[in-house]
C-alpha cells in the first residue's frame, strides 16, 4: 500500500485561525502530524488546503523529508501511528539547504530584500565550502563551521556576517523544528554555543580631500563608444550623492515621484528602514548647483519612478556596479595605475562626511544627522517632528 502525505486544516481553534496539518493516508487510515503553522480563513481552499505561499513552502520542504524517510524503510506492516512516531522520532537529518532557501524566501516577503542577499551569499559560501547544495544540519558541527570560518579570515566584513547569518538561520530551525514539551528534538544540537565569531575589520576610510573632489569633478570626460557614457554616469551620480548628503544608489534608484516636492526629496534609506522606529527617513534639498545634473535623469511625466536609472537597469547591483565601473574609468584617466587607490562611489559618500566635519566644522552628530545615521537620540526622534535644514547647510 502507498502512503500519501498533504497539507490540511482541520477544525478552527477558538481564535478563529487554523492549524496546519500534514495529512498522513496509510493503508487507507488517516494520521495528523500538527505543524507550526496556522492561517485564516482567507487563506484555505474548497479543500481545506493552505494556500499561503509561505506555509506551503514549509509544508512542502516536511513532505519532501517525510516521504524521503519513508522510503529508506519498509512501512508495509506498520500502522498509521507508527508511521507517524516514526517520522517524529527518526534520527534522519534535515537539510539546513532546504530549510534556509525557505527562511531566506521569508525574509524577502517581509520586505527585507538587502538582508536577504546577504543570507543567500552566507549559505552559498558555506554550500560551496561543504561541496553540496544539500548541506544537513548534522554536517555542521563546531569542528566544521570553525574550519569554514577560518576560511573566511582574510576577508573584511564577511568573517563575521556570514556566520552570523549563517548561526541565525541554524537557530531559527531549532526553533521551528524542535518542541522541549514533546520530546521532539528534529535538530539534535546546537553547535554554535562552542563557535566563536570574529569580529569584522573596520571600515576602510575611503574619503578624499576637497581638493580631490574638485579635480575629479572638473576632468574632461575619458572618451568611449558607447552611447551612454558610463563615466558621465559615474561623475553625475557621484555629484549627485555629495550633494544630497552621501544618498546611496540604491536610495536613488528608488525614488519615486511622490518622493519629490519642492524641490526637496524624502525617502527611507533602505539600508536601515526597517530596523528604525523612524524608518530612516530623512529629506534633502536639492541645490541649484546640482540642479541641471539632477534634471538630465528625470524621467517621463508618466513614469512612477523620479529618475530613468531603472529603465537602463534591471535592479539596484546592476546601477551600483555600473557607476562605479563609470568612476574608475576616470580614475584611469586621472593616471591613477594602482587598483586601490581608485575611487568608487562609496568615496562621495564618506568624503561628505569627511569634509562636513574637516572644512565645514561640524561636529559627529550633525555628521551622523546629516547622513541619516542612527544614533543616541533615536528614541527623541519618535516625538520631534525633524527639522532637516541643518543637514542642508551641511
Amino acid at each position: 500500500m502507498t502512503t500519501t502525505l498533504k497539507a490540511i486544516v482541520r477544525k478552527p481553534r477558538t481564535d478563529g485561525l487554523y492549524a496546519v496539518y500534514i495529512r498522513i493516508v496509510h493503508n487507507r487510515k488517516p494520521g495528523y502530524i500538527k505543524t507550526n503553522k496556522i492561517v485564516d480563513a482567507d487563506h484555505i481552499s474548497k479543500d481545506n488546503e493552505p494556500t499561503d505561499p509561505v506555509v506551503n513552502e514549509y509544508c512542502s520542504m516536511l513532505v519532501r523529508q517525510y516521504t524521503d524517510r519513508l522510503n529508506r524503510a519498509n512501512t508495509t506492516l506498520w500502522s498509521v501511528s507508527e508511521i507517524i512516531e516514526y517520522l517524529l522520532k527518526t534520527d534522519e537529518e534535515v537539510c539546513f539547504s532546504d530549510y534556509s532557501r525557505m527562511f531566506i524566501r521569508q525574509m524577502r516577503l517581509d520586505g527585507h530584500e538587502r538582508n536577504a542577499k546577504n543570507y543567500q551569499l552566507a549559505v552559498a559560501h558555506l554550500e560551496r565550502y561543504m561541496g553540496t547544495t544539500r548541506v544537513m544540519f548534522g554536517h555542521l558541527t563546531a569542528a566544521v563551521l570553525k574550519k569554514w570560518i577560518e576560511s573566511l579570515s582574510k576577508t573584511h566584513r564577511a568573517k563575521e556576517m556570514y556566520p552570523t547569518n549563517v548561526r541565525m538561520i541554524f537557530r531559527s530551525a531549532i526553533a521551528d523544528m524542535n518542541d522541549d514539551e514533546k520530546g521532539i528534538q528534529r535538530i539534535k544540537f546546537d553547535p554554535w554555543v562552542k563557535v566563536q565569531i570574529p569580529k569584522s575589520e573596520p571600515s576602510e576610510k575611503l574619503a578624499i580631500s576637497a581638493e580631490e573632489c574638485r579635480e575629479f569633478f572638473n576632468r574632461p570626460l575619458p572618451r568611449t563608444k558607447m552611447l551612454s557614457s558610463l563615466p558621465e554616469l559615474g561623475r553625475d551620480v557621484a555629484l549627485l550623492s555629495l550633494c544630497l548628503g552621501g544618498i546611496n544608489t540604491v536610495d536613488l534608484y528608488n525614488l519615486k515621484k511622490s518622493d519629490y516636492h519642492d524641490g526637496i526629496i524624502g525617502y527611507k534609506r533602505a539600508k536601515t528602514k526597517h530596523s528604525r522606529k523612524d524608518e530612516a527617513y530623512i529629506e534633502m534639498r536639492v541645490e541649484p548647483f546640482i540642479q541641471d545634473t539632477f534634471n538630465k535623469y528625470l524621467s517621463e511625466e508618466e513614469d512612477e519612478f523620479l529618475f530613468t536609472f531603472h529603465q537602463r537597469y534591471g535592479n539596484t547591483d546592476s546601477f551600483n556596479a555600473n557607476v562605479n565601473i563609470g568612476i574608475r574609468k576616470i580614475c584611469m584617466d586621472m593616471g591613477m595605475t594602482n587598483k586601490e587607490d581608485f575611487y568608487c562611489f562609496y568615496t562621495f559618500r564618506h568624503t561628505w562626511a569627511t569634509i562636513a566635519q574637516n572644512d565645514c566644522n561640524a561636529n559627529l552628530y550633525e555628521v551622523a544627522f546629516g547622513m541619516n545615521h542612527s544614533h543616541g537620540f533615536k528614541v527623541t526622534r519618535g516625538y520631534v517632528k525633524v527639522d532637516f535644514t541643518p543637514a542642508w547647510e551641511l
